[in-house]
């Protein structure tokens, strides 16, 4: 009986823990949300930041990595085969435009080129022959037929004579019409002489023109022996020597000598998709490369790939440097600065306004004095502004300081603060 008054007595007492303990809980929510409702109350009380969203020309300065290249750089192969009697240059010299680099010599190309004097001398013989041909043939036509004219004369003066009765012999006129019936056959055979040798004169002419060509292939050919170069610039590969067996067909080796122009150089950079629309022509930019330690050189931009890369997202962009002093040297990184400067304006707002969560980007623009969070997209950034992409316009009223407790149709006290004053704060912070 004991024992059944002993349970009974720990079962009730167990039950008035429980509901003591349920009390309390029941108390702290209660005081929990009580506490919530007065920081919301408290927050849309109070004063909050705002700023207006700006229309602004993105202007800032990239930094990028760019690499120094010759304006001009050739590659000197030999065009012909045959063995280097002689090179005037070495790596580090400094050549002009036209002057003779190296000298080949190639026996073979020297017989052909005799051989080729002597047919066109033999063709211009031949068609001189032919021409002295003609002009005998021309001089025995002229004369056959001033022979023919004074046979006919003869013979007209004969048939004339023959009207009269027993004045001339039968056998008289029938001789004068055989001469002039002969000087007519000669004249035409002579004609047609001619003709033969006027062909014959077309085709020696054609002779003497093809064998000029061919003549003129090989000295062509024969000039390659002399190798100059192409423009003013530095030898910077040398990799034959005197006595070196050189041949065109040889595609796959190294070049007898590498040229470039450097007293101008070309600065190449490859500039980001989101940079690209403030590229101009003519933009001035500056840099440094690591040689020079603190000394600043200048450029200007020239040529646009207009053509991005699909791996990088880049474009490659030309600037030309004057390297008269020859201080730069063709395969330097130097480390690029320039202005970026948008062709059209977009919208800021500090960095301060902009907040994300796991959803999304957004500011809370203040309307009326009203929250309402708008979804954003960051752009670039400029002084302590960042550029915006989102349902905004230009003079929308945005919190300062965006925040998660700041919840769409939330009422607020706004207290506007002109942008102005805080880039001017920013810079004499910087």
């Amino acid at each position: 009986m004991n024992s059944v008054s002993s349970f009974i007595l720990g079962l009730s007492l167990a039950f008035l823990a429980a509901e003591v303990l349920a009390g309390c809980q029941s108390s702290q929510t209660s005081i929990d949300i009580e506490r919530k409702d007065a920081e919301q109350r408290a927050a849309q009380n109070a004063d909050t930041a705002t700023v207006r969203v700006t229309s602004a020309i993105l202007r800032k300065q990239i930094c990028i990595p760019g690499e120094l290249a010759a304006f001009r750089d050739v590659a000197v192969y030999p065009k012909v085969q045959g063995f280097v009697r002689e090179i005037n240059v070495d790596r580090g010299s400094t050549v002009r435009q036209g002057q003779t680099l190296v000298e080949i010599d190639a026996p073979e190309l020297h017989a052909q080129y005799g051989e080729a004097e002597g047919m066109l001398e033999a063709a211009r013989s031949a068609l001189l022959e032919m021409q002295s041909k003609i002009e005998r043939s021309l001089a025995e036509q002229r004369e056959a037929e001033a022979k023919l004219a004074s046979d006919e004369a003869v013979q007209k003066r004969i048939q004339s004579a023959a009207k009269t009765p027993g004045a001339v012999a039968e056998t008289d006129l029938d001789e004068a019409q055989q001469k002039v019936a002969g000087g007519r056959a000669r004249v035409q055979a002579l004609a047609q002489a001619v003709e033969a040798a006027r062909s014959q004169l077309k085709s020696e002419q054609a002779k003497v023109k093809a064998s000029q060509n061919a003549l003129s292939s090989v000295r062509q050919i024969k000039d390659y022996l002399t190798i100059k170069a192409p423009f003013d610039g530095v030898v910077t590969e040398r990799n034959v020597h005197e006595g070196s067996l050189v041949s065109s067909s040889s595609s796959t080796s190294k070049p007898m000598l590498r040229i470039q122009q450097t007293s101008s150089l070309r600065l190449l950079m490859p500039v980001p998709e989101s940079a690209i629309s403030g590229m101009s022509v003519g933009m001035p930019m500056t840099f440094t490369v690591p040689a020079f330690t603190g000394k600043i050189f200048t450029a200007t931009l020239k040529r646009l790939g207009h053509a991005l890369d699909t791996k990088t997202r880049s474009m490659i962009v030309e600037a030309d440097v004057d390297n008269s002093r020859g201080e730069l040297e063709p395969g330097m990184y130097p480390e690029v600065v320039w202005e970026l400067k948008r062709p059209y304006q977009t919208l800021f707002v500090p960095a301060s306004a902009i907040t994300s969560n796991a959803d999304a980007t957004f500011v809370i623009r203040i309307r009326n004095g009203i929250a309402n969070r708008v979804v954003v997209t960051r752009g670039q950034t400029m002084a302590d502004l960042v550029e915006v992409v989102g349902a905004l316009h230009a003079g929308d009223e945005v919190a300062l300081k965006a925040s998660e407790e700041l919840k769409d149709g939330m009422k607020i006290s706004p207290r506007l603060t002109a942008l102005d004053s805080l880039n001017s704060r920013s810079k004499q912070e910087d």
